[in-house]
């Protein structure tokens, strides 16, 4: 029967390659072995450093997640890992379902997910540099394992990891044939199924694997003006596939593919609008002793107390909380594809390994509508110039107009305009190549070391349309003494429609986006005493030469066709740096690892897409600078007894030429500008450990704190003169304290049987997303909230159900049902601020289902 059923196994594979497209390659190093088994804790194996290490060896701050945790918490994209790591928060993108922001040690990725910008967060898969933040939270089928790297990786990880890094290493195909098979049900009509078919060894010298998942569920808010619940905000469908094979030519040379393919549709979280400008004037402030004007949100308060929604049962809700109904007319789908391709040789030359890693990325993201206003169809008062009298009393209009004029301007009703406060759509694309050589010494001598070079490119499209309405005040713009001397109190108190919408003309933001990196490194660690001896230390050194090049088509209502404006849009820059690490590190014993470390890295600079130009201002598209960063740390990481774990470290970073946004002229508008003139100090600890206190029941947990001192940050005061408003600056996105703590209990029940059930903490502190409270006038109104969430799981694993081992698993997540603040928009001068909650109570049953 089993032999039977593996070559049923190799058959189905065999017949179903044909049908597939290319393949594509593995994880970083292959696939070691995880864990293993020291009576009690289990040792865990990484390849950070580019070679299989036991992570209590490995002298980075470092936090492994593994296949079994990844099973049990169904880890399945970036977005799934906030706060499981010390220091380590994610927040939901804003339009569609693969963007995340990602903060590691208090730097988060850009919230601004135009092209022009580079991550200071390195994200990978299966060791490939994925270069925009927008595609990096997409499912993958099966997950090996993750290994969150904190802190600047700007040695083999290489630039714009100023942060840390994230590396989902996905699994190889087994030397057993097998079939997994999974379904899943639950709340708000989630729907998972998924395949893993393996081959097993085929010749001696094939293995290949093929995997499905397909995943859907409703909306978690219900929106009234759609029918369908998979389209409310919330809803997505993802298909995902991924093929993978592993030949081993000889015994000495291993070539591995994967390809990997991801198609997610569904509509963004719902926006909610949260607050409003009313009215109130907010004064200048002083600070260092320099004066500086504050942003004045549009009284979009009183239009819409003037202004109607047409569907009937939809308000104009304003309020900070959670709703569980909403109607968004212009909440559309989003769709995305990201695909990948990996072809990666190694060779074992003799006690050196030759690794060839060549990749191919692609991403295509279609949003047709984004609603980011929170409301339904809005009709209100409009402005023009020729019906600025109408609907006035024919009283007050006599004083100033003929008697006819008066009566017929009396008459005539203010003209009303239907638009959204705030709407938009997207088409984005991007294609990256990315080819490393490797060469890496073999394991157990003194001097161990690795060499190699990288190179990059990538292409860039965007094409953002929008649509937005200003709300004037006439009584302040308009009907003022200097245009109507005595007669203005009259007007302004007898005015029918004091606010009144200027519809903008649609606006578009198109750009072609290009990039080129390359690099050469090295890191080498010596232990004078031999490869087991307690002293080692590590350099590492790198340099990159990164080129950058942004081609504006268009940035307003019509796009650049004068060659002038072709050219001052159509720029490129040059960046380049030296990173590295020198770390020392002491075992002190078999348990106890100490270690120092110093670490530079470099963001690279690029382009802001929003900025403005003007022909006759000769201000073309500016370049910004790459940022930099220089870290000191020390760590220990301990085991007692093969029963309790504990990794700790103490850091501090100093980060120059940050990127800061400042207004500049562009013309007859104004634009901004970014500029590298912010400077920060972080300063921070974290520990995370384990404990088995018995063979059924284990704890887990992790806290870290990082404390930002801002030391410049760039503003323009009433005089036009640039100075320094730091005392005032909260980075966004950026929370002080993560925090999560875990209880697990497993035992056998029998049969082969096994019962484990977990109940999970994970914390995150409360985080401004706008840095500077003078632009942004819901600074706090717009904060992501303070956050505790439980989850649990129940699973039992391996009883027999006929040839299949049977496992369910009972799962919940955010138990108690906690309301909180995701993602948040402050709209500035526009006069409202938006804000995304997180997620519901979600919980559902998983069958999996092994031959």
């Amino acid at each position: 029967m089993k032999s039977w059923h593996r070559a049923t196994v190799r058959a189905l594979l065999a017949s179903g390659a044909g049908l597939v497209l290319p393949i594509a390659a593995q994880a970083q190093n292959g696939q070691p072995p995880q864990e293993t088994s020291t009576g009690g804790l289990t040792e865990i194996v990484v390849t950070a450093q580019k070679r299989e290490e036991n992570l209590q060896q490995t002298p980075i701050a470092i936090s492994a997640i593994s296949a079994k945790q990844v099973e049990l918490r169904g880890i399945s994209e970036i977005k799934d890992l906030s706060a499981l790591a010390p220091n380590v928060a994610i927040a939901p993108g804003t339009t569609n379902a693969t963007a995340a922001v990602v903060s590691i040690r208090g730097i988060p990725t850009p919230a601004d997910e135009t092209q022009g910008y580079d991550s200071p967060i390195g994200l990978y898969l299966d060791g490939v540099y994925l270069a925009r933040s927008s595609t990096a939270s997409f499912e993958v089928a099966d997950i090996e394992r993750v290994e969150v790297l904190r802190g600047p990786q700007g040695t083999l990880f290489g630039r714009n990891t100023t942060g840390g890094a994230i590396n989902f290493i996905t699994k190889l195909p087994t030397d057993d044939a097998s079939l997994k098979l999974r379904f899943g049900y639950g709340n708000f009509n989630q729907l998972t199924g998924r395949f893993i078919l393996n081959s097993g060894t085929i010749g001696d010298v094939l293995r290949m694997s093929i995997g499905y998942l397909h995943k859907q569920r409703d909306g978690t808010v219900d929106n009234p003006l759609q029918p369908d619940r998979l389209l409310d905000p919330g809803g997505n469908k993802t298909d995902s596939v991924r093929w993978a094979a592993t030949l081993d030519l000889a015994h000495w040379l291993k070539i591995t593919n994967i390809f990997d393919y991801t198609r997610v549709d569904g509509v963004a979280s719902a926006q909610q609008l949260a607050a409003v400008g009313d009215g109130t004037f907010r004064p200048n402030v002083t600070i260092g002793g320099n004066t500086f004007s504050q942003v004045q949100p549009a009284n979009v308060a009183g239009y819409l107390a003037e202004a109607n929604v047409l569907q009937p049962g939809c308000g104009k809700p304003v309020q900070l909380a959670r709703l569980n109904t909403l109607c968004l007319d212009q909440a559309k789908l989003s769709s995305d594809r990201v695909w990948g391709e990996l072809f990666r040789v190694e060779a074992d030359l003799g006690g050196v390994t030759l690794r060839s890693s060549t990749a191919w990325r692609g991403w295509k993201n279609t949003i047709e509508g984004s609603d980011l206003d929170g409301m339904g169809t809005l009709r209100g008062p409009l402005f023009t110039q020729t019906s600025l009298l109408n609907g006035f009393p024919v009283g007050v209009l006599s004083l100033f107009q003929p008697a006819g004029a008066a009566a017929f301007l009396a008459g005539q009703s203010v003209p009303t305009t239907t638009q959204p406060l705030f709407q938009a759509s997207n088409v984005r694309r991007q294609h990256q190549f990315s080819q490393e050589l490797e060469l890496v010494s073999g394991k157990g001598s003194a001097f161990e070391w690795v060499v190699g070079a990288f190179y990059f490119r990538e292409n860039g499209y965007e094409r953002n349309d929008q649509s937005f309405g200003f709300v004037l005040d006439t009584n302040q713009a308009v009907f003022t003494p200097a245009n109507f001397g005595a007669f203005a109190p009259l007007l302004q108190a007898n005015n029918p429609a004091r606010y009144r919408l200027v519809p903008t003309p649609s606006s578009v933001l198109g750009y072609n986006a290009y990039g080129s990196s390359k690099a050469i490194y090295g890191q080498a660690t010596w232990r004078p005493g031999g490869a087991d001896a307690p002293l080692g230390f590590t350099l590492g050194l790198r340099y990159t030469w990164d080129t950058k090049r942004m081609a504006r088509f268009q940035n307003g209502p019509t796009p650049f066709t004068a060659p002038v404006d072709l050219a001052l849009n159509d720029q490129t820059a040059k960046f380049s740096a030296p990173t590295g690490n020198f770390t020392v590190d002491y075992r002190a014993s078999d348990e106890v690892n100490l270690y120092a470390r110093v670490a530079r890295g470099y963001r690279s600079g690029g382009f802001n897409a929003r900025q403005s130009t003007s022909a006759a201002a000769n201000i073309p598209l500016l370049p910004f600078r790459d940022e930099k960063i220089w870290s000191y740390e020390i760590g220990a990481k301990t085991e007692f007894a093969h029963r309790l774990r504990l990794n700790g470290a103490v850091f501090y970073n100093q980060y120059s030429d940050q990127l800061a946004t400042i207004p500049i002229p562009g013309g007859a508008t104004f634009g901004t500008q970014v500029v590298n003139a912010g400077k920060t100090n972080y300063l921070g600890a974290e520990l995370e450990g384990q404990l088995v206190v018995t063979d059924e029941l284990s704890l887990d947990g992790s806290v870290g704190y990082v404390h930002k001192d801002v030391k410049q940050f760039p503003a323009a005061d009433i005089n036009g003169v640039i100075q320094n408003i730091a005392p005032v600056i909260t980075l966004g996105n950026s929370p002080d304290w993560t925090a999560n703590a875990g209880a697990t209990y497993t035992r056998p029940i029998g049969g082969g049987a096994r019962l484990t059930a977990r109940v999970g903490w994970n914390y995150v502190s409360s985080q401004v997303m706008f840095a500077n409270p003078l632009a942004a006038p819901f600074q706090q109104v717009t904060s992501g909230s303070a956050r505790g969430l439980w989850d649990a799981q129940l699973r039992i694993d391996d009883f027999d159900l006929g040839a299949a081992k049977v496992s369910v698993t009972l799962w919940g997540k955010n138990l108690t049902n906690k309301a909180y603040v995701a993602r948040g928009i402050d709209y500035g001068q526009l006069g409202w601020g938006g804000v995304i909650y997180g997620d519901p109570r979600t919980y559902g049953v998983t069958l999996d289902l092994n031959f």
